[in-house]
């Protein structure tokens, strides 16, 4: 039986195959995908674990679906939250305020929000593999509740992507799920800014303390002296547990220096 864990694997619920087969046949070209009752277990529609271990999952639904009960699907969400570290819903379709010319639209009347929301549409269009569109327009529904909606759930750790169709849905599974194998060390969006602040962050506090230190009791760790003990050494506590031996071995540190030091950060001077 496969596991549920998702390793190295790329779980899709029951349902998703039932509905949607040519989905899971695309993503079968790229990807090992295991059909199993997630929804069941209280797991969104796909699922799988990264190289770290952290789960993913993902729900889908169908742009009109969204438009006709967001409740349903807020609650869809809020029931399988707990169940992963990274959670996200793909929106498959569009929604728009602008009616599109030449789309076949079915429309649905919805329950008035307030008085200044009578008359208002808002658009949801399914878009084909071959660029076809047929819509459903909705009353009683803004942009703006979509908006504030979709911005709430960020803010809640529940992140929305689009795709135009179901083989849109396909390309951004495999794409997110073979970026989540890779190593953290082999990410290079963002690297110029965040490797730098990460090592300054290390490595600053104890250099700090080593200066504070060598003035305190007049040993002379200036920055160069500071930073060559910090390469080789963890923290104060690991420092003060070397032998001199271990010290005056760093350049710049002879057997008496070290000595000193040691005596300072022991309390033995």
């Amino acid at each position: 039986m496969a596991q549920r864990d998702g390793s190295k694997m790329l779980l899709a619920d029951n349902h998703e195959e039932q509905c949607c087969p040519e989905l899971i046949a695309l993503l079968r070209q790229s990807v090992q995908v295991v059909v199993t009752g997630l929804n069941t277990a209280r797991m969104s529609d796909y699922f799988f674990s990264n190289y770290e271990g952290k789960r993913f999952q993902f729900g889908r639904v169908q742009a009109g679906e969204l438009l006709s009960n967001i409740d349903s699907m807020e609650d869809e969400l809020s029931r399988y939250y707990e169940n992963a570290e990274c959670n996200f819903q793909i929106i498959e379709g569009m929604i728009s305020p602008v009616k599109i010319r030449h789309a076949e639209i079915n429309s649905h009347i919805q329950k008035v929000v307030s008085a200044r929301d009578i008359g208002t549409s808002i658009y949801g269009y399914k878009v084909a593999p071959y660029g076809e569109l047929t819509g459903h327009s909705f009353s009683g529904i803004t942009p703006a509740m979509i908006y504030a909606w979709i911005h709430r759930l960020a803010m809640a750790g529940i992140n929305t992507y689009w795709t135009s169709n179901y083989a849109e849905t396909a390309r951004l599974l495999v794409t997110v799920y073979k970026n989540e194998q890779k190593p953290p060390e082999q990410h290079s969006t963002l690297q110029r800014v965040t490797l730098p602040r990460l090592e300054i962050r290390k490595a600053e506090p104890f250099m700090k303390a080593l200066m504070y230190i060598g003035h305190a009791y007049k040993l002379e760790i200036g920055e160069k002296r500071a930073q060559v003990l910090a390469d080789k050494f963890c923290n104060i506590a690991d420092l003060a547990m070397a032998s001199v031996s271990d010290v005056s071995a760093c350049d710049g540190f002879g057997k008496n220096s070290a000595a000193k030091l040691l005596a300072a950060l022991r309390g033995e001077v």
